[in-house]
C-alpha cells in the first residue's frame, strides 16, 4: 500500500465514529473462559482435578482475593502448549458451535447492529484469549478486536501469556495504542462495560453505557449519571 492511499484510509477512520465493547457479561451470559473450561472437561480435554483446581482459582479471582488473573490463566491453558493454530481454531470452532453461539444477549447484538448501520467503527476489548475474542469477532460481523495474546514461538503456543493480559487500566492504554495505530479516534466514542475494572475504559468515551453492572460499577454509574442498561434475554 502505498502511502497515499494508507493516509486517505487513516483519514476515513478518523471519520468514523468509536465504540467499544467489552465481552463477558456485556455481549455474553456468563464468563467465556469458564464456559470454555467446563467444554474442556466435558469432552476430556482436562480431567476433573485440573478442572476442580483452575474454577477454584477464578472463584478466588471474583471474591478479590486474586488481584490479576494472569497467573490463573496460564495454568487453565497450560493444556494447550505445544499447539499449532489449526488444532487451535478446530477446537475453538466445534467450542463456539456447541456451547457459546447460543449464549449472546439479543439486545446486545442488536446495539452491535445499530451501530453498524450508523456506520460507526466497532472494537472488542477483552482480558479473554484473542483466539475467542477472534472467533466472537467473526461471528459479530465486527472488524476489530482485542484479547489477551498466549504466547507463539515456531508456530507453537507454549502456554505462557505474551506481555500483559487485558485488564484494568492496562486496557485503556490497549485500546489507546490500537486506536493511535489505526488512525481512529476517541471523538464522540462509545463504550460498554459491566465490571468495576471497565471503569478506565468507561471514562475515556463521551457515551459510556454500563450494562448488567457488578455492583461496585453501578455505584459509579449512578454517581456519574451514566446510562445503565440490563440485557435480559
Amino acid at each position: 500500500m502505498n502511502i497515499k492511499k494508507k493516509l486517505s484510509l487513516n483519514n476515513i477512520n478518523l471519520m468514523k465514529e468509536l465504540v467499544i465493547f467489552d465481552l463477558d457479561k456485556t455481549l455474553i451470559k456468563g464468563y467465556s473462559q469458564q464456559i470454555f473450561l467446563k467444554y474442556l472437561f466435558k469432552t476430556g480435554i482436562i480431567n476433573f482435578f485440573n478442572y476442580f483446581i483452575i474454577s477454584i482459582r477464578f472463584i478466588f479471582y471474583k471474591l478479590g482475593l486474586v488481584k490479576s488473573p494472569k497467573k490463573i490463566m496460564e495454568y487453565a491453558f497450560r493444556f494447550m502448549k505445544g499447539w499449532d493454530g489449526e488444532k487451535l481454531n478446530s477446537l475453538i470452532n466445534d467450542f463456539f458451535g456447541k456451547e457459546l453461539e447460543h449464549l449472546f444477549f439479543k439486545d446486545g447484538v442488536e446495539v452491535v447492529n445499530n451501530h453498524k448501520k450508523e456506520n460507526r467503527e466497532l472494537l472488542i476489548v477483552s482480558n479473554v484469549p484473542d483466539f475467542l475474542v477472534k472467533r466472537i469477532a467473526l461471528y459479530l460481523g465486527v472488524n476489530n478486536y482485542i484479547g489477551t495474546k498466549l504466547e507463539i514461538i515456531n508456530g507453537k503456543l507454549t502456554s505462557k501469556i505474551a506481555g500483559d493480559i487485558v485488564y484494568g487500566e492496562n486496557k485503556t492504554l490497549v485500546v489507546k495504542d490500537y486506536v493511535s495505530k489505526n488512525g481512529f479516534t476517541l471523538d464522540n466514542s462509545w463504550a460498554y462495560g459491566d465490571h468495576i475494572s471497565d471503569l478506565p475504559i468507561l471514562s475515556i468515551v463521551n457515551h459510556p453505557y454500563a450494562i448488567n453492572p457488578s455492583p461496585e460499577l453501578r455505584k459509579e454509574a449512578e454517581k456519574r449519571n451514566w446510562p445503565i442498561i440490563l440485557f435480559n434475554n
